[in-house]
This record gives C-alpha cells, structure tokens and sequence, in this order.
C-alpha cells in the first residue's frame, strides 16, 4: 500500500520553497487520481471479458448499472479527451490528423483509419513494430484498406470517433501509464488499438501477426535495449 509518508517525503525532496512544494503535492495528487481511475478501469474491462454484467459491477462499485455504463463505455462523439490529447506526442498529434483524413469518406472515425494514421507516420515506434511483426511487408496496410466502407458516404460537420476508436485512445493512456510514461507515443496508441479487440483495427493486426504481446514486447525492448530509442520516437 502506497504510504502518505513517502509521498510527503518524495514532494519534499523535489522543491524547496512551500509553494512549489504545494504545486508539487497537486500535481502528485492529480497523477494518483488518473492512476487509481485507470486501475479501476483495467479490472471492470477484466469483468466484463468474463462474463460479468454491468448491473453486476455497479453492484461492485456501489453504484447503478447506468452510472457504471456511463463511466465505463466510451460514447461516440467528435471530442477526445482533452486531459490525454494533451499529453500526445507530435507524432501521436499527426496519427490522429491522418486518422481524420483517411476517414474523410466516412460518417464516423474508427479503429481502421487510426491504424493507417499509425502505418502512416512511418518513422514512429507503432510504424516500425508493425513493420517488424508483420506477416509479410505492407500486409497490414493492404489488409485495413480491403476493411475499409468501399461506398463513400457524406462526412458529418462534426465526425464522431467510433466507441471502438475512444476505447482504443483510451487504452493507449493506461497502456503508456502502465509503462511510467507521462506522455501519449505512437507506440502507446497501436497497444491500445491491440487491447481493443472488437475494434476493426486490432482484427486486422492479428490476423497479420501483429498481437499485443509480441508488440509491447518489441517496444519494451527497443525503448530499454542497448540501442536505445526515446519512447514517443
């Protein structure tokens, strides 16, 4: 168990001065909260893959099944996270616009078009690990256009993000949390679009060899190998 004693001692060794020290604590506190959210999170995503209800994990959370499914289920909608898109790499902001292109034709933004913003942004980690556990070269580019809607339809003023593609954004945070990282890379938006497995994107990376083990073990390796390379890279 995390003891307030460490923390007090943790904020005091980083700032002298109270009000820094005060900054400091809030910050801290702000870190914790997102933390003990995604734990939450990371275990009613667990229930529900085994068969739990939502009425059941209300129940568990002290709560309705409906304040469970809204906190849990992310709802369509043009907006994304603003706290976490803040944290988004240069690269990650360039996936996400990409995402948006390759959707132009489409009423919605989901999985498939984040993964062409990932294949896109080829000097990113997401880009390379594809590239390194892929069936065959391109395979993975060839196979997410053969998904994607043939007929073009009229994009809305305000194209919503699919459930799947929220969920998979949303994945990516835990995912980079779960690594110690305070910023949002390439690579932690392909895990995430890995961890959402009813998403078309992560349908399409399996069935091109492209698992989520064998990618978060390729980019563990590679940002903590002897060849070093900055995470967010």
């Amino acid at each position: 168990m995390i003891q307030l004693t460490d923390l007090i001692v943790t904020v005091a060794q980083e700032a002298d001065d109270a009000l820094l020290r005060l900054a400091k604590a809030v910050e801290m506190s702000s870190q914790l909260s997102e933390l003990g959210d995604h734990l939450i999170g990371h275990f009613v995503d667990e229930a529900r893959r085994g068969g739990a209800s939502w009425a059941e994990i209300g129940e568990s959370l002290g709560v309705t099944k409906q304040a469970a499914q809204k906190r849990f289920v992310p709802r369509e909608s043009p907006e994304l996270s603003k706290p976490s898109t803040e944290r988004y790499t240069q690269r990650s902001r360039r996936v996400i616009a990409l995402a948006r292109h390759h959707a132009r034709f489409s009423e919605r933004i989901g999985t498939e078009h984040l993964l062409l913003g990932l294949l896109d942004e080829s000097a990113g980690l997401a880009a390379k690990t594809i590239a390194k556990l892929e069936s065959g070269d391109g395979s993975t580019r060839i196979a997410t256009l053969n998904r994607l809607d043939s007929e073009a339809k009229q994009r809305p003023e305000k194209q919503p993000y699919t459930t799947h593609c929220k969920k998979a954004l949303e994945l990516a945070v835990r995912e980079a949390l779960r690594m110690g990282h305070m910023f949002i890379g390439t690579e932690h938006i392909l895990l995430g679009v890995l961890l959402e497995a009813d998403g078309t994107a992560a349908d399409v990376l399996h069935n091109t060899g492209v698992t989520h083990a064998a990618a978060a073990a390729h980019v563990e390796a590679v940002v903590n190998g002897p060849q070093r390379v900055l995470p967010g890279a």
